[in-house]
């Protein structure tokens, strides 16, 4: 009994990870810009961290593997009310950026916030979603149980 071994030429490839973990793979080098008109809302990094994204007109290397990187976090409501799944654009002020989040309203709040009776802000308020600052005092990391000291016996037998 033994084990077989295929030896072939191993085809160069470029590998792209997406966010969801599935890898693309082209048989030829490609530019950044094609693949960001592809997936829009996303950069290309050479590492899951994304200390820095690729520019648009680098040419993606064969035999390498990039990272595809969201460019905008997405947030998600876990509200327990029976609605359906609604896409809003919210701009922020700060950055003049454009953010796309997707919330549970119910049809009652998407019928008023079509015929424009509640605004977004109101919607967002509702479900809990309204802008917070974070600080770093409050993060779970940070986070200690509070432990009582337990007395030792005396004398063990």
């Amino acid at each position: 009994m033994g084990n077989c071994f295929v030896l072939s030429k191993q085809e160069k490839v470029l590998r792209v990870v997406k966010t969801d973990g599935k890898v693309l793979e082209f048989r030829a080098p490609t530019l950044v810009t094609d693949m960001l008109m592809t997936f829009s809302g996303s950069g290309i990094s050479v590492s899951k961290q994304a200390s820095e994204l690729l520019p648009p007109n680098y040419k993606l290397k064969l035999g390498k593997v990039y990272y595809m990187i969201p460019l905008l976090g997405s947030v998600a409501s876990d509200a327990s009310s029976a609605g359906i799944i609604s896409s809003v654009d919210i701009t922020e002020k700060d950055r003049a950026a454009t953010r796309r989040i997707k919330i549970v309203i119910t049809k009652q709040q998407l019928q008023e916030l079509l015929t424009k009776q509640i605004s977004v802000q109101e919607v967002l308020s509702a479900s809990g979603l309204e802008q917070k600052s974070c600080s770093s005092n409050d993060s779970s990391t940070n986070w200690k149980p509070k432990l009582e000291s337990i007395p030792e016996l005396e004398g063990s037998e």
